[in-house]
């Protein structure tokens, strides 16, 4: 399958917990709303600036950036980051710490006083259970170590909701996304889960968000591809050093080839052409 047709068919099984189709998806402020409202009810908020998809921020030219799936404020100008995670690359925690960080950037007015910030609340939708602990819904926020139950008020929240579970232990709404994004038959077709697919039908059907989307697949495609020449390369230089090394020891040529095949699990025509090289180099 060409690079084409896999970035097409990327597009027609992309579900909701694609982070190109979420985006999408969260871009409608109602849907949008009614997510953060399930989530923090006890915010009572009401409406929502219109959420901005795929904002990227970098501190300085030499810092590492972040790329927001969807970020807004709402009425009571706290701040939201709203993201979508696949894959556990065990890192979940510190990318958190940082998105909080870049969140707080522009919530700091200067010459405000420290006090007059933005509440920030980053917000991770997991397709795993980020902490292993068996829950539906995690919170963190910072305490005192030697006063646990002392909660130190900085503004800054951090939410991890786990997709994976089927613990039914958040609101029906909310409920309802997790379900979706974990491709489960919920069994609720109440007003939230029909808007909810009729936003991705939507998503699905708009050709300038299809072109994007495979026009980013392709760019993943070739990093992916860059990543793995490299690390071939790595591996390849590494092999040829080894090599030479067993040469200098005064190994035979038919030793070396064997020592390559039987232990470095490369194939005969890899040893011999990696013991080629050595002696070349």
């Amino acid at each position: 399958m060409n690079r084409l047709a896999k970035a097409a068919r990327a597009w027609t099984i992309a579900g909701l917990e694609n982070d190109f189709i979420f985006s999408k998806v969260m871009t409608d402020p109602a849907i949008c709303l009614t997510v953060i409202q399930n989530i923090l009810p006890d915010l009572a908020i009401t409406w929502i600036t219109p959420p901005r998809t795929q904002q990227t921020i970098t501190p300085t030219n030499d810092a590492k950036g972040v790329r927001f799936d969807i970020a807004t404020t709402d009425d009571h100008d706290n701040r939201y980051d709203i993201e979508m995670q696949v894959a556990d690359h065990h890192n979940l925690a510190q990318r958190v710490r940082y998105y909080q960080a870049m969140n707080a950037l522009d919530a700091y007015d200067k010459g405000a006083n420290y006090h007059d910030a933005n509440n920030s609340y980053v917000i991770f939708i997991c397709c795993f259970d980020p902490f292993r602990l068996g829950a539906q819904f995690y919170s963190a926020n910072k305490h005192l170590n030697e006063f646990p139950s002392y909660r130190i008020l900085d503004g800054a929240t951090d939410i991890y909701l786990n997709a994976s579970s089927h613990r039914h232990e958040v609101p029906a709404k909310l409920q309802t996304l997790l379900d979706l994004v974990a491709h489960r038959d919920s069994g609720q077709d109440d007003e939230f889960g029909v808007k909810l697919r009729q936003r991705i039908a939507i998503v699905k059907h708009n050709k300038e968000w299809r072109a994007d989307f495979m026009r980013l697949s392709l760019a993943e495609m070739d990093h992916e591809y860059e990543l793995k020449e490299a690390k071939k390369q790595g591996q390849d230089q590494a092999l040829v050093q080894l090599a030479a090394g067993l040469i200098n020891q005064g190994q035979s040529a038919d030793q070396v080839q064997a020592f390559l095949t039987s232990v470095m699990k490369v194939s005969p025509a890899q040893a011999r052409e990696y013991y080629q090289q050595a002696l070349r180099d």
